[in-house]
C-alpha cells in the first residue's frame, strides 16, 4: 500500500478500529462501565431509545395511545414518534427481546457503516473526530431512531438530482416529520417539479397525523429537564421564560441572530468564486445543513441529532467554504458537550452552547446566500 492509498484509508481504518475496540470492552468490562469511561451517560436497560418502541406494541394491545400512555416503556415515557412506530415494531416483532436486539444491531451497523463510507470517500482527520464524538456515541447508546433517519438522509445525498431523491425524504418524514426541512435543498438544487411533488406527500402526510402532532411535541418538551447535551430556540426559549425574563429580550435575542445571519449571507455572496458547487459532498452539505438549522429552529433536539453536522464536514473542510477549518472546530466543540460540560463546568457550558449557536448561524446563512441562485440564470461558463 503506497502512501496515498495509505492516507486514503486511515480515518476509515482507525473508526472502525475504534468502533471494534467499543464493542470488545462492552463485552469484557460490561455495559455502564465501557460507556461510562468514553464519557456516555449509559442506560439499563440498553438501547434506551428504542425501548419505548418496543413496549408500544404492549400498551396498544392493552387499550392505551402511546402518545398518552406507554407504561410498558421501562421509564413510562409516552412516545414522541408517529405512531406507524407501533405498527413497525408489532411488524418486526421487537417486544422479543432477540428481535429487539438484532434490530438495534442492524440500525448501529447502517450508521457505522455510512460513516465509514463517508470517511473513505473524504478522508479526514476532523471527520473522524465528528464521528467519533460524544453526540454520534451517545445516539449508539441509545439506539435512537435518528441513525435510521441519518442512513436515510444518505441515501437522498447520493440519489441527488435524480427523481428518485425524494422517496428517502418522504419516507424519513412518515417516521421523524423533522426531514421534511430536506424540501429546501430541492430547491437550492433547483429541482422545481421534484420540490413541488414531494412538497405535496409531505403535505398529506402532516395531514394524516394532524391529531398525533400536538402529543408528540408535548412529549418531546417534557423528555427535557436540562440545558445540557441538547439544542434548539425552543430549548433557550424556555429556560429564559423559566427565569422570568421579559418577552423582549427573547425578540432582541431572535433579531439579532437573524442579523448576524444576513450578514454572514452577505459576505458569502460577496466572496470571490461564489458560486453553487455539485457533487456528493456539496449534497451531503446541503442535507446536513437543512436539517440541523431546521431543527434548531423550530424543535426541542437531544445532542444525538447532532450526528447531521458530519454531512457538512467533506465540504465544509474544502477550499471553496471561507474559514472552514474554523468551522468544523466549532462542530467538534459542539459534538462533544459530554466531555466539555464535565472537564470544565459552566464555562464549558458555555463553550458549547456558543458553538452551536455559531455553527448554526453560519451554516443558515449559506443555506440563505443559496436561495437567490434559485431564481438566477446560470452565468455562460464562456464569459466566467
Amino acid at each position: 500500500m503506497n502512501k496515498r492509498a495509505a492516507q486514503t484509508w486511515l480515518p476509515c481504518l482507525i473508526y472502525l478500529m475504534a468502533i471494534a475496540t467499543l464493542v470488545g470492552c462492552i463485552a469484557c468490562f460490561g455495559w455502564t462501565r465501557t460507556w461510562l469511561a468514553i464519557f456516555v451517560p449509559p442506560t439499563s436497560p440498553p438501547f434506551a431509545d428504542m425501548r419505548g418502541i418496543q413496549g408500544t406494541v404492549l400498551s396498544t394491545e392493552q387499550g392505551l395511545n402511546p402518545l398518552i400512555s406507554n407504561p410498558n416503556d421501562p421509564w413510562h415515557r409516552a412516545l414522541n414518534y408517529p405512531l406507524i412506530w407501533v405498527k413497525i415494531s408489532k411488524a418486526l416483532n421487537l417486544p422479543n427481546q432477540s428481535r429487539f436486539i438484532q434490530f438495534c444491531f442492524l440500525v448501529i451497523l447502517c450508521f457505522v457503516a455510512t460513516c465509514a463510507y463517508i470517511l473513505y470517500r473524504f478522508p479526514s482527520y476532523g471527520l473522524l473526530a465528528c464521528a467519533l464524538s460524544t453526540a454520534a456515541l451517545l445516539g449508539i447508546e441509545r439506539s435512537n431512531n435518528d441513525l435510521i433517519i441519518y442512513s436515510l438522509v444518505f441515501v437522498f445525498a447520493l440519489l441527488l438530482p435524480t427523481k428518485f431523491s425524494p422517496v428517502p425524504i418522504l419516507i424519513a418524514t412518515v417516521l421523524k416529520l423533522y426531514p421534511v426541512f430536506l424540501l429546501g435543498v430541492l430547491l437550492i438544487k433547483r429541482q422545481f417539479i421534484l420540490f413541488l411533488t414531494a412538497l405535496v406527500f409531505a403535505l398529506a402526510i402532516f395531514g394524516y397525523m394532524w391529531d398525533q402532532l400536538p402529543f408528540i411535541g408535548l412529549s418531546q418538551k417534557q423528555d427535557f429537564i436540562s440545558i445540557s447535551y441538547n439544542y434548539g430556540l425552543p430549548i433557550i426559549a424556555f429556560y429564559l421564560s423559566a427565569e422570568k425574563l421579559p418577552s423582549w429580550l427573547m425578540a432582541g435575542v431572535i433579531i439579532a441572530i437573524c442579523v448576524v445571519i444576513l450578514t454572514i449571507a452577505r459576505y458569502f455572496r460577496k466572496t470571490e468564486g461564489y458560486k453553487q458547487p455539485e457533487g456528493f459532498a456539496f449534497g451531503l452539505f446541503l442535507a446536513g445543513a437543512s436539517i440541523y438549522t431546521g431543527t434548531f429552529i423550530f424543535s426541542w433536539n437531544w445532542d444525538y441529532r447532532l450526528i447531521f453536522l458530519i454531512f457538512c464536514v467533506p465540504f465544509v473542510e474544502t477550499r471553496r467554504f471561507p474559514l472552514g477549518g474554523v468551522l468544523v472546530i466549532l462542530i467538534i466543540i459542539a459534538m462533544n458537550d459530554l466531555i466539555l460540560t464535565p472537564w470544565l463546568g459552566t464555562p464549558g457550558l458555555a463553550i458549547v452552547l456558543i458553538a452551536k449557536f455559531v455553527v448554526f448561524a453560519v451554516l443558515s446563512a449559506y443555506l440563505a446566500a443559496s436561495v437567490p441562485s434559485i431564481f438566477s440564470v446560470p452565468r455562460n461558463p464562456a464569459r466566467a
